[in-house]
């Protein structure tokens, strides 16, 4: 009887389990829906202008990566989806090879086999940690290293923009006021401008290195400023007055941003409150009555409410983190 009561448990248990993915999946592709369209009429306008010559110095690009030989090949054809990784390593601003970045990922992976496997975990187990680790950690910080770049880059973009208004203004060209705003700007938006003048010297057009730059930022902010100056170009106008009147829109969408996040800082608390506080009552409990605590990781019921526990908190979190999530 006891065995059939166990089994109905945790067949209810994988029930709702599914109905919560079921429903955490339409929650935040309802949620991300709005950001989905602005980003797809982007793209769109964006085919719009583009022409053969971007997809001829693709194949370039990929005919180069092909002729690699050696140890480096071999080390980088390891690395899953290489196009996207060199693609997140040039948007976080990092000039390194695959091949280097594929070592670091097999020390990293090597270093925390070694140390699971002395700390006495499992073999499986602990190739499956280190497998983990060597992918996921050089991931995350790869992740955090483009969040941040694109947060201080978007913080100087309008005054990247006034520099280029105050050059049109005096008279000279779009091409002289990019390279200004190279020579001027530091870190992250000088080094952004510097490769548009230096593509340009290359012989490219302005249209597809600035798109080539914009897909690589892969900012609302860049685009917007693309889509004037192409625009301009199209019909002509005065182009240093869209790019006044540019600026100053991105300069209150970042006032904006700021408002909102002072607004739901409260929200961000209360979900690390909540979030982080049962797992330390749990470690309280543990050091006061393990005994006690224990039953939560042995028994079958135990195990069953805890999975729902954490399930159920985890909805709550996502379903949090998108509500104070706007997109401006």
């Amino acid at each position: 009887m006891q065995d059939t009561n166990i089994t109905i448990i945790l067949f209810a248990a994988g029930l709702m389990a599914a109905v919560i993915m079921i429903v955490l999946f339409v929650l935040m592709r309802q949620l991300g829906k709005g950001q989905k369209q602005v980003r797809a009429r982007l793209d769109a306008f964006k085919n719009r202008f583009t022409d053969a010559r971007a997809q001829v110095a693709q194949t370039a690009s990929i005919r180069i990566n092909q002729q690699q030989t050696g140890l480096a090949a071999k080390l980088s054809a390891l690395l899953p989806r290489q196009d996207q990784l060199q693609i997140r390593l040039a948007k976080a601003g990092m000039d390194i090879e695959l091949a280097r970045y594929a070592t670091i990922c097999g020390v990293i992976a090597a270093a925390t086999l070694t140390a699971l496997t002395l700390a006495g975990l499992p073999p499986i187990m602990a190739l499956a940690l280190g497998i983990i680790g060597g992918f996921g950690l050089p991931h995350l910080y790869v992740g955090r290293r483009i969040a941040s770049r694109i947060e201080r880059f978007t913080k100087q973009f309008p005054e990247a923009i006034d520099l280029m208004v105050r050059g049109l203004k005096s008279g000279l060209p779009v091409n002289e006021c990019i390279a200004n705003v190279g020579q001027e700007l530091s870190e992250p938006a000088g080094t952004e401008f510097r490769k548009i003048t230096d593509g340009m010297r290359l012989g490219k057009q302005l249209e597809d290195v600035l798109w080539e730059t914009a897909d690589r930022l892969d900012t609302a902010d860049f685009k917007f400023f693309v889509i004037s100056l192409v625009v301009q170009r199209e019909t002509g106008g005065n182009l240093g007055e869209t790019l006044g009147n540019l600026s100053g829109i991105l300069r209150q969408r970042q006032a904006m941003k700021l408002k909102i996040r002072a607004m739901s800082s409260e929200a961000k608390a209360s979900a690390w409150i909540v979030g982080v506080l049962p797992f330390i009552m749990l470690g309280l409990i543990m050091l006061m009555n393990y005994d006690y605590g224990i039953i939560l990781f042995t028994h079958p019921k135990a195990i069953v409410a805890g999975i729902g526990a954490l399930i159920w908190m985890g909805l709550g979190l996502i379903v949090m983190a998108k509500m104070i999530k706007f997109e401006v």
